[in-house]
């Protein structure tokens, strides 16, 4: 296991370097001047070069690279061109209102989920697993921003149950989580309902009935437990995603997580925080790999790594 864990982290500095040579790549050849985002369009050709010339963009690519990738490697992600802030401090001062977001929308989606998932496989054909095929299909469906403004229609502007849109206590969380969650909702459903009835039929099942354990001991502990691996993966792909990938969700519901710092750096083309997001985010969510990778051989001795 350990060894595992060695090689795996060994090999986030390739994964790593690739992420940055790509994102160097891609934003430096993109049309426009990050220069004109930060003078504005008015500005005289020598305070262009000016700002040029302090921001080091007039060097050649391989030396912009060159002192990048170094400074990456020291954990310096740069300043802003916009704030003159250090990048790393704004990101981490910003991931936990994501964390909170991800972990709360992963909770809801692996509860109802799961529950809906394993209603199902118990009583299949029936009302209520028609009713949630029909609810999965629709979660999987419905874009993102179109279900966070319906929700903000149904339970916030009409019922006036939780606030719009803002951060603050856990009233201003049930609505992005809901919004966020709600696709994951659906991909668990239906992967708890699929495996859990394969489960059922399996020998070891029918052993642990004719022994005379309660339904409840049987299907959480036995048949649960030996179809946790596939529900497992979807738990760790999508919480990785919803740390990396909630640009949708906090737009639309004014949160202040990475996911919006993200936007507005795009939006004023600030290079070197574009560069650091992607950068953190990608190493956010290569970790959030190896963790499910190493849910596995908790939840399943018999996987083993060597």
């Amino acid at each position: 296991m350990i060894r595992y864990i060695a090689l795996r982290l060994a090999l986030l500095v390739p994964t790593l370097l690739g992420v940055l040579a790509v994102t160097f790549a891609l934003l430096y050849l993109a049309p426009g001047d990050p220069v004109a985002a930060i003078v504005g369009e008015r500005a005289d050709s020598a305070t262009v070069a000016r700002v040029r010339s302090e921001l080091r963009l007039d060097d050649p690519v391989y030396l912009r690279f060159g002192r990048y990738v170094a400074a990456a490697a020291r954990g310096d992600l740069g300043r802003s061109y916009i704030t003159r802030r250090p990048i790393a401090s704004e990101l981490l001062a910003r991931f936990p209102a994501t964390l909170q977001l991800a972990l709360s929308a992963m909770l809801l989606a692996t509860l109802v989920g799961l529950t809906i998932g394993i209603l199902g496989a118990l009583r299949p054909g029936s009302w209520a697993d028609r009713l949630a095929t029909v609810g999965a299909y629709l979660g999987i469906s419905f874009p993102v921003y179109w279900v966070g403004l319906l929700l903000i229609l149904a339970f916030a502007v009409n019922l006036r149950w939780f606030p719009p849109s803002g951060y603050g206590g856990p009233l201003f969380l049930v609505l992005p989580a809901a919004t966020l969650g709600m696709r994951s909702v659906a991909f668990l459903a239906r992967m708890t309902r699929s495996t859990m009835r394969e489960t059922l039929q399996q020998d070891f099942v029918r052993t642990a009935r004719a022994k005379g354990l309660s339904n409840r001991v049987v299907v959480l502990r036995h048949a649960l437990g030996n179809a946790l691996l596939p529900i497992i993966t979807v738990v760790g792909l999508d919480f990785g995603s919803y740390l990396t990938g909630s640009i949708l969700t906090e737009t639309i519901f004014s949160w202040p997580g990475v996911g919006r710092y993200v936007l507005t750096a795009i939006s004023k083309r600030d290079l070197p925080a574009i560069q650091g997001s992607i950068l953190f985010l990608s190493l956010i969510f290569v970790l959030v790999n190896l963790l499910t990778d190493l849910a596995y051989a908790k939840a399943d001795p018999r996987v083993a790594y060597d």
